[in-house]
């Protein structure tokens, strides 16, 4: 450790080229690279990624004592704005693009040792260095820096879809759901403090809030799975997806964000959070449906204006309205496949067909799709074919399956193209 006193002059001095120079770093690089368009997207990407989790990230170290921030102004939470935004696009859209061949840890390392080892607890004012300073630098590069280049990667090279729908997913709801209130907290009065919180609230309030959660991800996890997209335009599905939380609402992701608000406005007691909720509706009522006139109608002109007719924006049928009939294939022989598709029978599931497939497993699969679904996965989209109440409890079973099913099939990838190198 080096211990080197700068003057105060030159630590904000520091500050204030910490967001400059990425600043314009990413400005010439978007520049240099303008006609590779995955790798702008990419770009965009990683630092979406990184506005929310480096944020959050940020937090848990101010909260533990790895360390804090001085300063008062443009301070969010404790967080200098300049440095948050300079640092998500350094370490994200900055290094991605500048430095394609190299690995996302050989990229981060100089900074780690270089930066944060040598000269971190030498910032005073700009930064005052805590107790385990080392870890909470690892914890932030490991869980918000190195992921965003990894995104702006995958995203570049269009590989592993899910990964990266998963990691917009992550970042962005720590962008919708604790940036956004904060600012609006910042601007409007109030703050988090949730261990001050009455009981009674929690316990109402986090049920709802994981249930607006699981429906939000499920709409993402169907743009994957079903559309092999991401619910952002820049990196738009192949197909049109109307099935899951689709069969129900068109919007499911716009919803989720405004239910949450008003959950999260009720938790923590700000009325103004609450009223986010109509951001929501703006951006539906502007961007949302100008994209499904522009992108979607021109995409897909048979299907979107038949889907747009049956099926609303805002409020969930309670019946999906399915467009070609999907299939439950089941063992006659087989005494719980029996019970499960009377269950299916006796609820009235509609656009399911049920295919008597001796000595098979439960098997699911959507029109014009070759996968199949089986076991408990291929159970849990059948009762997507049911109602709202029982798609919501297929969404919770199937964003955590799918997730673990994709992992499995992952690592099992690995290890045969590992086996067959090593021949």
């Amino acid at each position: 450790m080096i211990d080197i006193e700068f003057a105060i002059e030159l630590i904000w001095l520091l500050r204030w080229s910490l967001f400059l120079t990425p600043l314009i770093a990413i400005t010439t690089l978007c520049w240099i690279n303008r006609a590779d368009q995955r790798k702008m997207v990419g770009a965009l990407f990683a630092f979406l990624y990184g506005l929310g989790v480096v944020f959050i990230t940020h937090q848990i170290a101010i909260a533990f004592g790895w360390w804090h921030y001085g300063g008062q102004a443009l301070m969010l939470m404790g967080i200098p704005a300049d440095l948050w935004i300079g640092g998500t696009l350094l370490f994200g859209p900055v290094l991605s693009l500048a430095f394609p061949r190299v690995g996302p840890i050989m990229l981060v390392l100089p900074f780690i040792i270089g930066v944060h080892g040598i000269f971190f607890q030498s910032l005073e004012p700009l930064v005052f260095a805590g107790k385990g300073w080392i870890f909470g630098t690892l914890f932030v590069f490991s869980l918000a820096h190195i992921p965003a280049i990894y995104l702006a990667r995958l995203t570049a090279q269009d590989q592993h879809l899910p990964i990266r729908a998963a990691l917009l997913a992550f970042g962005f709801g720590f962008l919708a759901f604790v940036v956004q209130p904060s600012l609006v907290m910042t601007a409007m009065g109030g703050n988090w403090h949730l261990n001050e919180l009455p009981l009674w609230r929690l316990i109402i309030g986090l049920p709802l809030l994981a249930l607006c959660f699981v429906l939000g991800i499920s709409a993402v996890q169907m743009f994957v799975v079903h559309g092999e997209g991401t619910p952002i335009p820049l990196d738009s599905t192949k197909r049109l997806v109307q099935t899951g939380v689709y069969a129900y609402l068109i919007n499911p992701m716009q919803l989720s964000c405004a239910l949450s608000w008003v959950v999260i406005g009720f938790i923590v007691g700000n009325i103004w959070v609450a009223f986010s909720a109509l951001m929501a509706w703006v951006f539906v009522a502007g961007m949302v449906r100008w994209h499904h006139r522009h992108d979607l109608l021109v995409r897909f002109p048979e299907g979107w204006p038949i889907y747009r007719k049956n099926v609303l924006e805002w409020r969930p049928r309670w019946r999906p309205w399915i467009a070609a009939p999907a299939s439950i294939h089941y063992d006659g022989n087989n005494r719980t496949h029996i019970k499960f598709v009377s269950f299916l029978q006796a609820n009235h599931a509609i656009g399911l067909n049920f295919l008597n497939k001796p000595e098979n497993k439960l098997a699911y699969q959507e029109p014009n799709e070759v996968r199949y679904f089986y076991g408990i996965t291929a159970a849990a989209k059948a009762l997507n074919h049911i109602n709202f109440f029982w798609c919501l409890v297929a969404a919770s079973l199937l964003v955590c399956i799918l997730p673990i099913n994709y992992l499995r099939n992952l690592s099992a990838n690995l290890k045969a193209e590992n086996a067959v190198t090593t021949r």
